[in-house]
C-alpha cells in the first residue's frame, strides 16, 4: 500500500491504466457506439500506448513533465476530444505541480491537481457537471477525495472511496440527455444510456484506487 506516487510509479501506473482499460474495451465501445461515434476504446487504447513510452524517454524528468508530456502524447495518438480533454487535464494538473514544487501525489497534492485537471476540462469544453460528460465521474470522486482527507483517511482509503463516487457518477448519466457532441443530435435517444467517458474516468480512478493499495 502506497501513501505517495513518485516518478517511479509512472510507468506501471500506466501500465495497470492501460490493462484495465482494455479490459473494459468492448463494453466502452459499446456505450460510445450508442450516442457517439463508438471511436472512444481505439482512442484510450492507442493513446495509452503511446503515452507509455513517455517515462523511458523522459529518463530524467519529474512526474509532472511526465505526466504532461504523456497527455500530450496520448492526445497525438488518439486525436479526438476526448484526446483533447486528457491534454488538457495533464497540461493543468503539471502546472499546479509546478506551482507548487511538486515532485510526488500524495492526497493533498493529487486533490489540488485533478482540481485543476477538471477546471481545464470545464472551460476547454464549456461544459459543466451535470450535463452528460466525464465531469460527472470527475468531480464525485474529486469530492470524495476531499471528503476523505477531512476524516484524515490514508490515500489508499480516499482512492477506495473516490472510485465509488466515480463509479456512482458514472451511473448517474443514464437518465440525463446529451447535450455536446455527435451524441446532442440523438437528443431523447441518449436518455438511457451512459456516458463512455464518464465511465473511463470511472475506470480510470478505480485503477489508481488498486494500484494504490496493492503497490510496495
Amino acid at each position: 500500500m502506497k501513501e505517495i506516487v513518485t516518478r517511479g510509479d509512472a510507468l506501471p501506473l500506466m501500465q495497470k491504466l492501460a490493462a484495465d482499460l482494455e479490459a473494459g474495451y468492448e463494453s466502452i465501445t459499446k456505450l460510445d457506439a450508442e450516442i457517439g461515434d463508438g471511436d472512444l476504446g481505439v482512442t484510450c487504447r492507442l493513446g495509452l500506448k503511446a503515452a507509455m513510452e513517455v517515462p523511458s524517454s523522459l529518463a530524467n524528468a519529474g512526474l509532472g513533465e511526465v505526466l504532461l508530456k504523456a497527455g500530450l502524447a496520448f492526445n497525438s495518438a488518439g486525436a479526438s476530444t476526448f484526446g483533447a480533454f486528457v491534454a488538457t487535464a495533464a497540461m493543468r494538473a503539471a502546472k499546479y505541480m509546478k506551482d507548487n514544487n511538486l515532485e510526488a501525489w500524495d492526497l493533498p497534492s493529487l486533490i489540488g491537481a485533478l482540481t485543476a485537471a477538471a477546471h481545464g476540462i470545464e472551460q476547454r469544453g464549456k461544459a459543466s457537471r451535470g450535463e452528460k460528460t466525464l465531469l460527472d465521474a470527475l468531480w464525485p470522486a474529486i469530492e470524495a477525495l476531499q471528503a476523505a482527507q477531512d476524516a484524515r483517511k490514508s490515500l489508499s482509503q480516499a482512492l477506495a472511496d473516490a472510485a465509488t463516487a466515480a463509479d456512482a457518477g458514472a451511473e448517474a448519466t443514464k437518465p440525463l440527455r446529451s447535450k455536446y457532441g455527435r451524441a446532442a443530435w440523438m437528443q431523447d435517444r441518449t436518455v438511457g444510456v451512459e456516458d463512455a467517458g464518464a465511465r473511463v474516468v470511472a475506470t480510470v480512478v478505480r485503477s489508481l484506487a488498486e494500484f494504490v493499495r496493492t503497490a510496495s
